[in-house]
C-alpha cells in the first residue's frame, strides 16, 4: 500500500484527545506522535494552563498535518491505526474522511475542546516494569510540592474540561488503584461535574483489582473498558522480565473476577512484544481466551512493538537488542514464525501490519 492513504483519512485525535502528564502535553500516545504540546519548557507548576497549551502552534501545526496528509508528527510504523491504514487500506477506529471532515469541522477558526482526557500526571505504581520505569516510583508524599502539582493538574481538568469530556482514561503512566489520587478520584466520583461523561477506560496492570476494590469505586458504572497490560503468557516470564514485583497468581485470580463482570462492555488485554516475550504470543491469546470466552463483554488483545522510552530500564541500544520485530534482528525469523501464529486471528490487534504488506 502507498502512504498517498494517508490523504484520504483523517485521525480525530488532535481534535479530541488530550494526554496529560507532568512533563507536557500531548494530543496522542507520545510513542506515536511525539511532539510535546505545551507552549513552554519549564517543569509543571501551579501556573500550567491546559487550555492554552491545548490551542498552541505545536498543537494546530499537528491538526494541519493529519489533515493535509503529511501525518508529519507521527511515527507511520509503531502507531497502530497508521500501520493498519497504510499496509491493510482498513480504516481504523477514530479516523474519518476528508470529506467529512471538511463537513464538520472548520481547522481556522477551530475552537473545540477535547473530549478524550487522559490522566498521565501521576506515574506511581506498584510495579516496576522495565519497558516504563528504571525504578519503583511510590506515591508522592501528601502535601509535597510534587504532590501538590498532580492535585492541581486534576483541578484544571475539572476546571476546563470537565464540561466537554465524554470519556476519560486512567492511566497511561502508572496504576490506577495503586495511586492515591487516582483511587481516591474513582472511589469519590461525583458524575455531577461530567455531564457529558459516556465511559471511563481504565489502563492497570491488574494487581490491585480484587474485587474489593471495584465495590467500592463510585465511578464503577461509569467504567466501560478496562485494559490490563501483562506482556507475557507464562508465571516465569511475567514475575521475572516483564512485571518485576507482579504476583501472576493475583493478576489470574483478578483477571478470572474481571470476566464474571455485566457492566463492562470491553477489556483489552495488552502486550508490549520484545525479546523476552514473543516466544508467549499465542500462549497468552490462548489463555486470555480461555479466561474471557463466556464472558457477557467484548474482549481483545492488543501486541505493540516495545520502543524506546526515555524514562525505562533500557538504553536506546537494549531497546535495539530486544526490538525482534525488526528485519535486521538476529530472531526475526523466528518472530515471523511466532507472529503467523496470532496474525488475523478472531480478536486479535497488533501493529505489525507493514511485516506482511509484501
Amino acid at each position: 500500500m502507498s502512504n498517498e492513504i494517508l490523504k484520504k483519512y483523517v485521525c480525530l485525535n488532535p481534535f479530541k484527545y488530550l494526554d496529560i502528564q507532568q512533563n507536557g502535553q500531548w494530543v496522542c500516545c507520545p510513542s506515536w506522535c511525539p511532539t510535546n504540546i505545551r507552549t513552554h519548557n519549564h517543569p509543571v507548576d501551579k501556573n500550567e494552563n491546559l487550555k492554552e497549551n491545548w490551542f498552541s502552534s505545536q498543537a494546530v501545526d499537528i491538526r494541519r498535518s493529519v489533515i493535509d496528509g503529511t501525518y508529519r508528527h507521527c511515527n507511520h510504523k509503531v502507531c497502530p491505526s497508521l500501520s493498519q491504514l497504510i499496509n491493510t487500506g482498513e480504516k481504523p477506529d477514530g479516523f474519518i474522511t476528508i470529506e467529512e471532515f471538511n463537513q464538520q469541522y472548520d481547522l481556522e477558526n477551530y475552537q473545540g475542546l477535547p473530549n478524550h482526557i487522559l490522566f498521565g500526571f501521576d506515574r506511581s505504581c506498584n510495579l516496576r516494569c522495565p519497558s516504563c520505569r528504571s525504578r519503583l516510583i511510590p506515591n508522592s508524599e501528601i502535601n509535597s510540592e510534587e504532590y501538590d502539582i498532580k492535585k492541581y493538574l486534576l483541578e484544571c481538568i475539572e476546571k476546563d474540561f470537565s464540561q466537554s469530556a465524554s470519556l476519560i482514561l486512567i492511566t497511561g503512566s502508572g496504576d490506577p488503584f495503586y495511586s492515591k489520587l487516582y483511587r481516591d478520584y474513582l472511589i469519590n466520583f461525583n458524575p455531577m461535574n461530567y455531564p457529558k461523561l459516556d465511559r471511563i477506560q481504565l489502563i492497570t496492570n491488574g494487581i490491585l483489582l480484587t474485587d474489593q476494590m471495584w465495590n467500592s469505586l463510585n465511578a464503577k458504572s461509569y467504567i466501560k473498558t478496562i485494559e490490563v497490560s501483562i506482556d507475557a503468557g507464562t508465571k516465569e516470564t511475567y514475575e521475572s522480565r516483564t512485571r518485576l514485583n507482579g504476583d501472576w497468581s493475583s493478576l489470574i485470580r483478578n483477571l478470572r473476577f474481571l470476566s464474571s463482570l455485566t457492566t463492562l462492555t470491553d477489556l483489552i488485554c495488552s502486550f508490549v512484544v520484545s525479546k523476552h516475550n514473543y516466544k508467549e504470543m499465542e500462549i497468552f491469546l490462548q489463555l486470555i481466551t480461555e479466561i474471557f470466552e463466556n464472558a457477557k463483554f467484548n474482549f481483545s488483545v492488543h501486541y505493540r512493538q516495545i520502543v524506546y522510552w526515555q524514562e525505562g530500564a533500557h538504553s536506546p541500544s537494549e531497546i535495539k537488542n530486544l526490538q525482534v520485530f525488526e528485519k535486521d534482528h538476529p530472531e526475526f525469523r523466528n518472530f515471523i514464525h511466532e507472529l503467523d501464529k496470532i496474525h488475523r486471528k478472531n480478536r486479535v490487534n497488533h501493529n505489525f501490519h507493514h511485516l506482511y504488506e509484501e
